[in-house]
């Protein structure tokens, strides 16, 4: 996991429109600078720059292929894979980064390698794999439901400790440094901080 400050330099960077269009674009192939500064409509100086920034933070690499006549050419590709989500909630805010592992393990990755090799005829090798797109989809979205009523379960139980501490620390000072000295290595990170901060 990254800290919050990298995670907050990332939202600036993704924050920037320009930014953004160029790595759209480079999730349908590579491109090179004069290209990208064509189709966005942007000077080649900005699109260096914005490259640079992208580069710096990990999210592309580039890499110089040799062409028949002319210049070696510089082509950018996107380097990792990752979901940023932001959590907003009258109670918290938050961002988590999660960057998918190697798939390889897997039983599903290793029945999509099975569905991908197979010899079946085209209709039946599609039907094949958009049934199984369906179930990893529907598996993930049930995934999803899951966590997002964790994540309410965790703030429910979060705000009721950190209140419930509150009411203490207004009621008896020194009770309720006991208590914390006593629970802080059990509260977590984020209560604490709150808590250090009330």
């Amino acid at each position: 996991m990254e800290s919050n400050r990298d995670l907050g330099r990332l939202l600036d960077i993704l924050g920037n429109e320009t930014r953004r269009r160029i790595l759209l674009l480079l999730t349908r192939r590579p491109y090179f600078v004069s290209e990208l500064s064509q189709e966005l409509g942007v000077g080649q100086k900005a699109v260096l720059e914005h490259l640079r920034i992208l580069e710096s933070a990990g999210l592309i690499e580039g890499r110089t292929e040799k062409i028949p006549r002319g210049r070696p050419r510089k082509y950018y590709t996107i380097k990792r894979g990752f979901r940023l989500e932001v959590l907003l909630t009258p109670y918290t805010f938050g961002t988590d980064i999660y960057e998918p592992k190697r798939p390889g393990a897997s039983a599903e990755y290793q029945q999509a390698r099975e569905l991908i090799k197979s010899t079946e005829p085209i209709e039946t090798k599609i039907d094949e794999l958009v049934q199984f797109l369906d179930e990893v989809q529907r598996r993930i979205d049930e995934a999803m439901r899951m966590k997002q009523e964790l994540e309410e379960v965790r703030l429910l139980v979060e705000t009721y400790i950190e209140n419930l501490m509150r009411r203490v620390a207004q009621e008896n000072e020194a009770e309720f440094e006991r208590l914390l000295k006593e629970l802080r290595p059990k509260l977590p990170k984020k209560i604490l901080e709150d808590l250090e901060s009330f």
